[in-house]
């Protein structure tokens, strides 16, 4: 599978929300690599791998919904993991402008 093109590093504070009943959620979260097919996040807690959830205030002011496929640690007193989410539908929901040259819709 085609990793979605060059990924930008980025600085886009999103809320993060999840949309499994089991595991209910909201909170503030940072951006911080993105591609067309998804994004690196950094999160204030963990959260199981395949979890659906929803990013908002993203700069297309358009919620998007991902999946969580890497949950990691970035250290026991750092309080913080790194999230690994793969988009739903590939697409610059960032509002990068201008695109890298490998950006095209998949």
């Amino acid at each position: 599978m085609e990793r979605g093109g060059t990924r930008i590093p980025c600085d886009i504070p999103i809320t993060l929300t999840s949309l499994d009943p089991r595991d209910q959620f909201s909170h503030p979260c940072v951006v911080i690599l993105v591609n067309l097919r998804g994004c690196a996040v950094r999160s204030p807690r963990p959260v199981h791998s395949g979890t659906i959830v929803c990013l908002e205030s993203l700069p297309t002011k358009t919620p998007v919904e991902a999946r969580v496929v890497h949950c990691i640690s970035l250290g026991e007193f750092e309080k913080l993991w790194l999230l690994g989410l793969s988009l739903n539908e590939a697409g610059n929901v960032w509002g990068i402008n201008p695109m890298p040259a490998d950006w095209t819709t998949p």
